[in-house]
């Protein structure tokens, strides 16, 4: 039997406009098992990034229950939530938040490094992506350095990856064949959930989920 890592149960989040509330997610519920890949989907401000957040226990919920990997994180304080996510969750954002003043190993080991992973590591999962070692980042183009983002985020083999939007700024091509790399070097065992307006990058993974008027529904790829 394949256990859950990720459960969301009843998840509700509201954000405040002056005296207004919006709510976001509205009893949202949500399993993912072990080594799954699946898209979320939906309209700008539909709550795609909020539930993202609130996966990677960089947010919490107004209500609802979040459990990672059998641990029920949403009572946990700060300092116990750090190490969920030192431990088991790697991110990776649209805009990649590499530093420009070092090389692009340099950018990937100062990562890894945190993690204990070793140089030899680091240099074969970017050989993989085709990433220059000597570049700098001011010298890539774009998806050389949503690569070099999601290498980083890789290198430390999480158990969990969640990516808000990686190939965003990307042409169809390229996007596809980072999202291709990216499932590639995660192999079997590591769990995936990728936030994407692209359909046909949805299509890549194992499921698809819509978020639609704070509500989450699984869909089907043939209804895209």
């Amino acid at each position: 039997m394949i256990e859950s890592i990720i459960e969301l149960k009843k998840i509700k989040k509201s954000y405040f406009s002056g005296s207004k509330e919006i709510r976001v997610l509205n009893s949202v519920d949500l399993e993912v098992r072990r080594g799954e890949k699946i898209s979320i989907i939906g309209a700008s401000g539909s709550g795609k990034t909020t539930l993202l957040s609130i996966i990677g226990t960089i947010l919490k919920p107004d209500e609802g229950e979040v459990i990672i990997d059998g641990q029920n994180i949403s009572k946990m304080n700060e300092r116990e939530l750090e190490n969920i996510r030192g431990r088991k969750i790697s991110f990776v954002f649209q805009n990649g938040y590499l530093i420009e003043e070092l090389s692009v190993e340099e950018n990937i080991l100062l990562f890894a490094s945190r993690a204990g992973v070793k140089r030899d590591e680091v240099k074969r999962i970017m050989k993989i992506f085709g990433i220059p070692e000597r570049a700098y980042v001011w010298e890539l183009s774009g998806g050389e350095y949503q690569r070099v983002a999601i290498a980083r985020a890789l290198c430390v083999f999480p158990e969990i990856l969640l990516a808000d939007e990686p190939t965003g700024n990307l042409d169809p091509q390229t996007a596809y064949e980072v999202i291709t790399e990216t499932l590639k070097i995660m192999g079997e065992n590591t769990t995936f959930v990728l936030v994407t307006h692209n359909m046909n990058i949805a299509k890549m993974l194992d499921k698809i989920y819509k978020i639609e008027n704070g509500t989450l529904k699984e869909i089907k790829k043939d209804e895209l």
